[in-house]
Parts: C-alpha cells; structure tokens; sequence
C-alpha cells in the first residue's frame, strides 16, 4: 500500500515549485497515510483542516470512490497546489470532488457538518493558547456519526520529538509546541467524545500519535 500510495503521489504531484512537490513526494515515506485512509468509508463528506499541499485529500481521491473532500490552509502556495493537483486528479480520471480554501484555523471554516474531520499533524504549529480552541472548533465540524480523525507528533522520547523538531524549524521555520496526546483525550472527552482507536507508528525517526474519536452514544 505504500507503495502504491508513493507512486500515486508523484503522479498527482509532477510539476509546481520543487520544494512543494518533493515534500508530497517523500512525505509518503514519513507519514502514515495508509493508515489514516483506512478510516475513511467510499462516498464520505471529509473536511482536512490545515491541508497543506492537499496530499491526504489527494491519496482519498486516487483510492476511494464518491469521496467529497475540502481542505484549508493559510498558505497561499500551499493551496496553489493543492489547486493544481485536484485539476490533475481530473485529468487522471479520477472521480471525487475535491475543493481547497485558503484561509486561517482561527477564522469561520467552511461551512456545515462532515463524516470526517481531519486535524494532521497541525496542532504542533498552533500556539499554545489557541490549541484546544482549533481541536474542539474540528471535533464540533464532526457530523452525526462521523469521526474526528487526529495525528500528530510525539512529545516522548526525546530523540523523535528532537528530530521532528529539527525537521520544523529547517522546513516550517517554526518553533513547534507539542501537545500531549492525553491532554487531546481530555479535550475530546469534555465535549461528549470518545476515543475508538489509538495507536502509536513510528516512521524513520519519527513517531506518530493516531486517535479516532467519535461521539459518545
């Protein structure tokens, strides 16, 4: 499946600025998308909040049927791409919809209420402040039976969390501020969430924190 994911990425990703389309490319090789695709059912409404480059939407539209995807980010090359490879994914045939917005986790998000809502690997960006007002503003977005699927880097042991650190400030030029994934638990679970999947991945010398939530019943 990586395999494929891998080469499914360079097919959406040909052209654009060098650095935007090499970190499509080799991000398949650090993050677990195989995985996190596995929570996502063909025909699923999926908002991915701080998309990036589009790469998750991008991997749902090239291996799932029906999926409507919406993805925004504050980056206006960023969403360049992400522009660009929806009209490549066109191109190849592919058949769900994908639609990308450019604005900023501390502004109104798009609009209604989606089967899944992703936050991947952004709330180590986010300033400590606003950190739990971004996850519960994403959890809210979960509509009736849907999932908040979360990802983000571990805080523990030291040498990952160091090297992703260093991998931020060379390419996001930012100091990260990790949060907890327990403290993630407790926000989910003040809202009527719960926890129906965890898992830990590592990837290189990266580690990976997964959470699925879904409304208490």
């Amino acid at each position: 499946m990586k395999q494929q994911l891998a080469g499914l990425a360079r097919l959406l990703y040909p052209d654009g600025p060098w650095l935007m389309r090499k970190m499509a490319h080799w991000r398949i090789r650090i993050c677990p998308f195989e995985i996190l695709i596995s929570f996502v059912k063909p025909g699923a409404s999926v908002l991915d909040a701080g998309c990036g480059n589009g790469l998750f939407l991008g991997l749902l539209a090239g291996t799932l049927p029906s999926v409507n995807g919406h993805g925004f980010d504050s980056s206006v090359s960023a969403i360049l791409t992400a522009d660009r490879m929806s009209l490549r994914a066109q191109g190849l045939g592919f058949r769900p919809k994908l639609q990308f917005h450019l604005r900023s986790l501390y502004k109104p998000w798009p609009a209604g209420l989606f089967d899944v809502v992703s936050l991947i690997d952004v709330l180590h960006h986010v300033p400590p402040a606003r950190q739990k007002a971004v996850f519960q503003k994403a959890i809210n977005t979960v509509g009736p039976g849907g999932v908040f699927l979360y990802k983000d880097m571990a805080k523990r042991p030291f040498l990952p969390a160091a090297m992703n650190r260093l991998h931020d400030l060379v390419v996001a030029r930012q100091w990260i501020h990790y949060v907890p994934v327990a403290e993630a638990d407790r926000w989910a679970e003040e809202i009527g969430f719960v926890v129906t999947h965890s898992d830990t991945i590592y990837r290189l010398w990266y580690k990976h924190e997964l959470r699925l939530y879904q409304k208490r019943s």
